[in-house]
């Protein structure tokens, strides 16, 4: 998908091979008082909330402004900014990767698609860097790279023995007892892998975005990310006891973002703290960041992690970096173990990844089928890497062997394959 720029007749600078910077006419924060006023007017009809089938200017200015929008819990930066050295390297904008069926460069694809910024971390180091339609003091929405947030936090209590994963999500959320989550483990739900209906992508008739009667729907209307379209009020928990057993566990990897939702609220439940305030003190506290995160909030209280994530590029970076060997920089041990690293990157049950849609477009994507799936992130590679998509073109994109960080923000469709050209970076060292 073509970028279509913020004002017709604005002709973009063209990419340098190294940091870039774009124009601040450019910048969805330089927009001029009667279009942001405009934007408000637009999302204050919540109809326009929901996912959108176009990527225009009021999404994009949301997904940069989130906090304009929902209410917010914040991931509190603690100590000095811990500043990450410049080694850029031009020889990365010549990279070549797949997008479809041809070939094209990363500076190409950076000067001619909707990715509104893009970071590449070596040794703790940044070695290539472009801005788009944002500044490096802006904060993006993550949308769905932030799932591997709890399931983060949860393996770190697993290590510790306070999480157990092979009990039933009921032992953990009590109000889920006497239903179906009497028989569903934590390590399911880590994994996608449940075996239950309302799933994100893989009902039927391809609807649980779009049909007010699909539990899944009902559910991201209990939580106002989707308008009330039937007035039902509903509370979550009472859609997530609803949901029934259709399968056996770990028949298919299907991705589902409820599966999210009940991982950071075990997580809290443990710690007994909102997630936002467990996740400042194990990492975002001691990660050296550029400034404070924030996370969209219910209206019931449940901070939505799933994908309403907020932070600067750069703090994304750092995060990523805690899977690394270079993530030692700021504490001066490890943040998360090699061995919790280790269990992120060993699934057992790769058969079923390519046996639903997500699994099947990762394959789609990265034109390679030795993949799989676990803890919540959607592609671990033979060789360790590790990535997390996200709606509208965000990506986390991990490799501890390389010690490399792959970041990126995006307002498009998902498309435009920013995680191929991730990987063929990270493959070129």
């Amino acid at each position: 998908m073509k970028r279509s720029y913020l004002f017709s007749g604005v002709s973009i600078a063209l990419l340098l091979q190294t940091a870039v910077y774009a124009q601040p006419f450019q910048k969805v924060s330089d927009l001029p008082l009667a279009k942001v006023r405009e934007i408000h007017h637009y999302f204050s009809d919540p109809k326009n909330r929901v996912v959108p089938k176009k990527i225009e200017m009021p999404t994009r200015y949301s997904w940069q402004h989130t906090s304009e929008f929902y209410p917010t819990a914040q991931i509190v930066r603690e100590g000095r900014v811990h500043p990450l050295e410049k080694d850029l390297d031009a020889k990365i904008g010549s990279v070549t990767f797949y997008r479809g069926d041809h070939k094209e460069s990363v500076q190409y694809h950076l000067s001619n698609y909707d990715v509104d910024a893009f970071m590449v971390i070596r040794h703790g180091k940044i070695v290539y860097e472009k801005y788009n339609t944002m500044y490096p003091n802006d904060k993006h929405i993550w949308w769905s790279s932030g799932k591997v947030i709890g399931s983060t936090m949860l393996a770190l209590l697993e290590e510790e023995g306070k999480v157990d994963t092979q009990k039933p999500v009921s032992f953990y959320l009590h109000e889920l007892k006497g239903s179906v989550w009497d028989s569903v483990k934590v390590i399911e739900v880590l994994d996608m892998a449940t075996g239950l209906d309302a799933t994100e992508h893989d009902e039927p008739k391809h609807d649980s975005r779009t049909n007010p009667e699909q539990k899944w729907y009902r559910w991201a209307a209990s939580i106002e990310m989707f308008p009330d379209a039937k007035n039902r009020h509903e509370e979550p928990m009472d859609v997530i006891r609803s949901m029934q057993r259709r399968t056996d566990a770990y028949e298919k990897f299907e991705y589902n973002s409820i599966d999210t939702f009940l991982v950071n609220r075990i997580v809290e439940r443990v710690t007994n703290q909102p997630l936002e305030r467990y996740f400042t003190k194990r990492v975002w506290s001691k990660i050296g960041a550029r400034a404070d995160a924030y996370v969209a909030v219910s209206p019931q209280g449940y901070s939505l992690f799933y994908g309403l994530m907020n932070s600067t590029l750069e703090d994304m970076g750092r995060f990523g970096m805690i899977f690394t060997p270079s993530g030692t920089q700021f504490t001066h041990k490890p943040i998360i173990s090699k061995k919790v690293v280790q269990k992120l990157q060993t699934q057992p049950h790769k058969s079923m990844y390519l046996k639903a849609f997500m699994g099947r477009s990762m394959m789609k994507k990265f034109r390679e089928n030795n993949m799989t799936n676990h803890y919540q992130w959607d592609a671990i590679f033979n060789d360790g890497d590790m990535y997390k998509s996200g709606f509208g073109g965000q990506g986390l994109y991990v490799s501890p062997a390389k010690d490399m960080v792959v970041v990126w923000f995006g307002s498009n469709d998902g498309n435009s394959n920013e995680e191929a050209m991730a990987r063929a970076i990270v493959t070129s060292f």
